[in-house]
């Protein structure tokens, strides 16, 4: 999988389906981590994007981390509006 070539299909999205629709992230652990390399898969649908993390609990905690302050964030805007 060649990483760019992910981020440039990432970006050709609207940034507003991102914004307006569900983000869910998802950790998969496999039992034999040799067998199963790491990966990321990305789904977007018409309400809900997907991300599918295998075999990587850094990444995985990083995006829900990030997913969360963004909430904060945009509650605290709300807030203060």
């Amino acid at each position: 999988m060649n990483i760019f070539k992910t981020f440039e299909t990432f970006l050709k999205e609207p940034l507003s389906i991102l914004k307006d629709n569900i983000i869910q992230i998802v950790s998969l652990q496999t039992g034999n981590i040799f067998a199963h390399k790491p990966s990321v898969d990305v789904t977007v649908e018409k309400d809900k994007t997907q991300i599918t993390v295998v075999n990587n609990e850094k990444l995985y905690n990083l995006l829900s981390l990030v997913q969360l302050r963004t909430k904060a964030k945009n509650q605290t805007k709300e807030k203060v509006s």
